[in-house]
């Protein structure tokens, strides 16, 4: 149970959250150190990949990047994608939309790489088995690749800011392990992992996804 003057400073920290500064600048210095490089380790570095980056916001999957084919970013917060296309536009081979991912996307598109960083703790149940199985649908997919916030046994101060974050989602391992397998495809691998690798007070559950159903080799 929230108290009223709890509700007004998550609701504040909240609203910050939403200026790219405060998002890419203050945020890290809040949670002791960013550093995403663990996840985007998990999207294979080749000439060939087509990725789809849903909910890219300011785009900061490209400092981690390197190597792919095509690459697109979708955002539904327009603030972002204008930051995102300010920091990366331009490149041939890179492009932002500010929309939901749709699947005339992946029909077009036959993604290699698909990353959902920071997303499936914004949707119920049913919007996120519905991202996954839009994923799923590429004949060319390799991997989905996520990282959530996470509620976690004996972990009060990462508990308290995934209780912070925007998402209204948060779940706990099994629970996103459940939204991939709806969806139909596996968990290949799945790990707890600090915000940063030594000084990071916030802990994310990061899942690598693969076609087919679990069980399956």
């Amino acid at each position: 149970m929230k108290y009223a003057g709890e509700s007004r400073i998550v609701s504040l920290y909240q609203r910050l959250l939403g200026n790219p500064f405060v998002y890419n600048r203050v945020r890290p210095l809040a949670v002791g150190g960013i550093d995403m490089s663990p996840f985007y380790r998990r999207v294979g570095a080749s000439d060939d990949a087509v990725v789809l980056d849903v909910g890219c916001g300011t785009g900061d999957a490209l400092r981690y990047l390197k190597s792919f084919r095509s690459y697109l970013g979708v955002d539904t917060d327009p603030v972002a994608i204008e930051f995102a296309e300010q920091r990366f536009g331009g490149r041939a081979q890179v492009a932002f939309d500010c929309r939901q991912c749709e699947a005339r996307d992946v029909e077009r598109l036959e993604p290699t790489d698909v990353l959902l960083c920071g997303v499936l703790h914004h949707m119920p149940d049913d919007m996120a088995v519905g991202l996954l199985r839009l994923a799923a649908a590429s004949p060319r997919l390799r991997r989905v690749a996520t990282s959530d916030i996470v509620y976690l046994p004996r972990e009060r101060v990462s508990n308290l800011f995934a209780r912070l974050d925007r998402g209204q989602y948060c779940r706990r391992p099994p629970e996103y392990a459940a939204l991939a397998e709806a969806a139909g495809l596996r968990v290949e691998q799945s790990e707890v992992v600090r915000c940063h690798p030594r000084t990071g007070l916030a802990k994310y559950w990061m899942m690598t996804l693969v076609p087919g159903a679990a069980g399956q080799p």
